[in-house]
């Protein structure tokens, strides 16, 4: 009987990543008016990020920042939001913080929210993320409003180190005192590549400084894995190590990247699968444990899994040089090269009157690797001064010759 009811059970489960779940609970459609705010919300599970980011008329398909229509996913450009324990996450987006907002058309925009860094291409594919979306139709005022000539100031406190965008114009780093800006309410952003993105209206008063203390949170460095099993209670196994939890359980603290999930248990067939682990996102596994010569089961098969990508990133010094990725050219520097499968790639950076650069460099999935060589000059032949002394003897021989005649 126990065996019948571990076969049915084996049937109704799939030994593949189990399905999250990331929504907006902001109702769509949304008509705005470019200048607008607009509250975004929502819910997400096993994830403490959330990742937004949005395609539309004149941008890039596979997705641009919400508050920089040429800056690109496939970059890294999305803007990030915490997750509370209870699921749910918000962002208020200030729609007159759009970057070269002179240049964007008026029409219907796909907003997307994401566990996963993953670019609008991939994440169709992606069987393993979560995401959903809604459109919003921005339209173009009309008439801009006046710019007022009354200045005021803002002492923006914060972290160190974070790049500072007001009215999507870039304003330096944190932390910064802001001279010089116009009345009214200001869009104020702060974007890092360590913290949350961080985002408020700041009334700025006629030769007043406003003090803001900003407080964004520290982005997680480490992903979990949770794994279930049928029957349950035997050791996790990660990349070869017994982590001394057993299923069903969930190890944290793991690496970003590719991490193999293992079990091993006495009386049944060994249990294997990789699994690519994001900061702060918890990937669930579910093993179906079978024992040896027992008939294969009739789950349905499942769709290869997409290849992770990862992307390089080369800005060399000086700029203007050619990049190569094994015997392909990707373009002259600076340049982001996407979609490049993990592992190890051969660079070559090459310039006209400089050394070429090449090495062997590791692209890890879902990461973009930054690479910045300083290149050599090549040494420039120096003259070869002219002899003076043999000039002098040449001379002087020549005439003793004419006197001779």
């Amino acid at each position: 009987m126990n065996r019948i009811i571990y076969l049915l059970l084996g049937l109704a489960l799939i030994a593949l990543p189990a399905s999250a779940a990331v929504s907006f609970s902001t109702p769509s459609p949304v008509d705005l008016t470019l200048g607008d705010p607009i509250t975004l919300t929502g819910t997400a599970d096993h994830t403490t990020v959330v990742y937004l980011f949005m395609t539309g008329p004149g941008t890039n398909p596979t997705g641009v920042s919400l508050n920089d229509r040429q800056a690109l996913v496939e970059t890294g450009n999305t803007v990030k939001v915490y997750v509370t324990p209870e699921g749910r996450w918000e962002y208020t987006w200030f729609t007159q913080a759009i970057s070269g907002k002179s240049g964007l058309s008026a029409g219907t925009y796909t907003i997307y929210a994401s566990d996963t860094p993953q670019h609008a291409g991939l994440l169709k594919k992606c069987t393993g993320c979560a995401y959903d979306t809604i459109t919003v139709t921005l339209s173009i005022p009309a008439v801009q409003p006046t710019a007022s000539t009354k200045m005021g100031s803002i002492d923006l406190r914060a972290p160190a180190g974070l790049t500072i965008k007001v009215d999507g114009m870039p304003m330096g780093v944190t932390p910064s005192i802001l001279t010089g800006l116009s009345t009214g309410v200001r869009a104020i952003e702060l974007k890092s590549d360590t913290y949350y993105s961080w985002s408020e209206g700041v009334e700025v008063v006629e030769d007043t400084t406003t003090i803001i203390n900003a407080n964004p949170r520290t982005l997680p460095k480490t992903g979990s894995v949770s794994v279930t099993s049928s029957p349950p209670g035997y050791p996790i196994i990660i990349n070869g190590a017994n982590t001394g939890t057993n299923t069903p359980g969930t190890v944290s603290g793991l690496t970003p990247g590719l991490q193999i999930v293992e079990l091993r248990p006495p009386g049944y067939n060994n249990w294997k699968r990789s699994v690519t682990i994001y900061p702060g996102k918890t990937e669930m596994l579910v093993a179906d444990l079978v024992s040896p010569g027992a008939p294969a089961t009739t789950a349905p098969a499942q769709p290869p899994l997409p290849a992770e990508t990862g992307s390089l990133r080369v800005t060399s010094i000086p700029s203007g040089a050619n990049v190569n990725v094994g015997d392909l050219f990707y373009g002259i520097s600076p340049v982001t090269i996407p979609d490049l499968t993990p592992g190890s790639h051969q660079v070559t950076i090459s310039l006209a009157g400089y050394a070429p650069w090449s090495s062997s460099v590791s692209i890890a999935s879902g990461e973009t690797l930054d690479l910045a060589p300083t290149l050599n000059p090549l040494p420039q032949p120096t003259p070869t001064p002219f002899p003076v002394f043999a000039l002098f003897v040449a001379l002087l021989a020549a005439l003793l010759v004419v006197r001779r005649r």
